[in-house]
């Protein structure tokens, strides 16, 4: 569908009528009134409320109560840098898993250089039957103290 077209318009290639320039005007206007008007409005509500008393606590507002767990961590840095601290102890240091059982834990470097002198522990071999309690105890990776 076509709109008609002025031939003055069309032959030098503008459009001879402009918007009413009254009515722009009238709607800026308008514009502008609402958002003076909505200004005021939040200027008059933030100064009345500024004006009431402030109401007394009560007893139970006063009483401090902690949330449930789990609670936010005030220092996560420190508490990631505890449990590394902690895991970087065990792999480094000598220590007990089970004192009663005589099982403990050994460095790292240890634990590989004793892998490398007694070989990878395996299990018993096909055809023997099952695996006595020290053959699985050392397929665990556990030796007991005597």
């Amino acid at each position: 569908m076509s709109v008609p077209v002025d031939p003055q318009s069309k032959e030098d290639g503008f459009e001879h009528q402009d918007a009413s320039v009254k009515g722009l005007v009238i709607v800026g206007l308008a514009i502008f009134a609402v958002l003076a008007l909505s200004g005021a409005g939040v200027a008059g509500l933030l100064w009345w409320y500024h004006q009431q008393p402030v109401k007394p606590t009560t007893a139970l507002e006063r009483q401090v109560q902690l949330p449930p767990e789990p609670r936010l961590e005030i220092d996560p840095r420190a508490s990631g840098n505890a449990v590394l601290e902690r895991a970087r102890a065990q792999l480094e240091h000598y220590g007990w898993v089970d004192r009663e059982a005589g099982l403990a834990h050994i460095p790292i470097g240890r634990g590989m250089t004793l892998l490398a002198e007694r070989g990878w522990p395996s299990r018993a071999e096909p055809g023997t039957g099952e695996a006595t309690g020290t053959d699985q105890d050392q397929a665990r990776g556990r030796t007991r103290r005597e």
